[in-house]
């Protein structure tokens, strides 16, 4: 996912069930409170409130404002430790190896990583409930970063400040069961381990080091260990003008194909491949890029300025058009097909944080990839992408009504 937060107004309002068991309301507005008792001023960020207990008893905690992030599986909070900033108090488990020593966790984002001790927890979500699963606390007070996890760019592991989160946690409903998967079983240290390096065994004394982790073990999408409605997401929100509003309302489904309220009706299933990705080609030069739809995105990231022909904010990621722009693109499954053009609008993004709204539909900015790591140019569909539609995220191995994920569909 991609953060890029500005300073913005925005209500405090929060978020709960609504619909049934199998739904909640999210709503898009200007994020927690901060320091100084307003919003800290979040721009397209889709927020619910999630409750978290100590597993097996009712000494819970509602956190609220927790990001909606369809580009990741696993739930993240912030701590409340006089550092991180966030609101989690609760003494959950630790997680611990065979040797005793603590279970951490660096998750890397496109924009940065946080780091934290790996806990177990009871979640709630509407009336829905993952029981003793793996959640991230992010907090250094107690373990400080290590080296390699600094090496992945900013810490984003408080709630303000030009690095911070501006939420009090993600959740991610992503496409995967697991955050890692089997990459993170094989043993970091092995030649040619696959690896990434998210997590690590931590000593008494605090020192940490990387080490695998059984899928088992793994945080996880909280949806798919749900006892029913458990093989996918719908987020859907309302369309909003080209200049924005202050808030929106919409909701988080639980499970496709598996109520009324679910139902997969005339969407189209874009199978993706193994990274989650889609394809998107993009109609002045006819290349196809690598896509993803991500709610945890709080605009449509896509390409260079030298691509697309629209300039840059002063300083910023974000495109600054003189006027609205009107572009389209196709995208296709990862085979090549289904296909659907997608229309959107890119305005000027500092003419709409202007406004001091906090959801807009044409907020969009570059997305040139990192040549020097082979990482190519590539459109992410943040929350812009999502006003006006359902957008479906199937998880891998499920079997849905659309085939078996994983598969995103609109």
């Amino acid at each position: 996912m991609i953060l890029a937060a500005v300073a913005c107004g925005g209500s405090d309002s929060g978020s709960g069930s609504a619909g049934g068991a199998n739904s909640m309301a999210l709503v898009v507005d200007g994020g927690p409170l901060g320091s100084k008792g307003v919003p800290v001023g979040y721009v397209n960020g889709a927020f619910v409130n999630v409750t978290v207990c100590v597993p097996g008893s009712t000494t819970c905690q509602d956190i609220d404002h927790v990001l909606v992030d369809t580009g990741s599986s696993g739930l993240r909070l912030l701590a409340n430790d006089g550092k991180a900033g966030g609101k989690l108090t609760l003494p959950l488990t630790q997680q611990r190896d065979a040797a005793g020593n603590s279970i951490a966790e660096c998750a890397q984002f496109l924009d940065g990583f946080t780091w934290g001790a790996v806990r177990l927890a009871d979640v709630r979500l509407g009336g829905k409930t993952a029981s003793g699963i793996p959640i991230q606390v992010i907090s250094a007070a107690t373990l400080p970063v290590p080296a390699p996890c600094a090496s992945f760019g900013v810490d984003e592991g408080t709630l303000e400040g030009a690095a911070g989160l501006q939420t009090n946690g993600i959740l991610g409903v992503g496409l995967f069961r697991q955050d890692c998967g089997d990459a993170c079983a094989v043993d970091p240290g092995m030649a040619g381990s696959p690896n990434p390096g998210l997590y690590y065994s931590c000593n008494a004394s605090g020192q940490c080091t990387e080490t695998a982790v059984s899928t088992g073990a793994q945080l996880v999408n909280p949806v798919a260990m749900f006892s029913s409605d458990n093989d996918g997401v719908i987020l859907q929100l309302p369309q909003v003008s080209a200049t924005g509003a202050p808030t929106v309302t919409g909701s988080l489904v639980f499970g496709i194909g598996t109520a009324s309220n679910n139902g997969l009706g005339n969407a189209t299933v874009f199978p993706v491949d193994p990274s989650g990705r889609i394809i998107a080609v993009f109609p002045p030069n006819g290349t196809a890029y690598p896509s993803f739809i991500d709610s945890g995105s709080n605009g449509i990231f896509f390409l260079s300025p030298s691509e697309t022909g629209l300039p840059l904010c002063a300083g910023g990621q974000f495109y600054c058009p003189s006027s609205a722009v009107s572009l389209s693109a196709t995208n296709q499954g990862a085979n090549g097909g289904p296909s659907g053009v997608v229309t959107f609008s890119i305005g000027n993004a500092d003419a709409l944080f202007a406004t001091n709204n906090s959801a807009f539909g044409n907020l969009g900015g570059a997305n040139a990839g990192m040549p020097s790591l082979h990482v190519p140019a590539s459109f992410d569909w943040g929350l812009s992408f999502f006003y006006g539609r359902k957008v479906y995220t199937a998880i891998e191995g499920a079997s849905t009504p659309g085939g078996t994920g994983p598969y995103l569909a609109y």
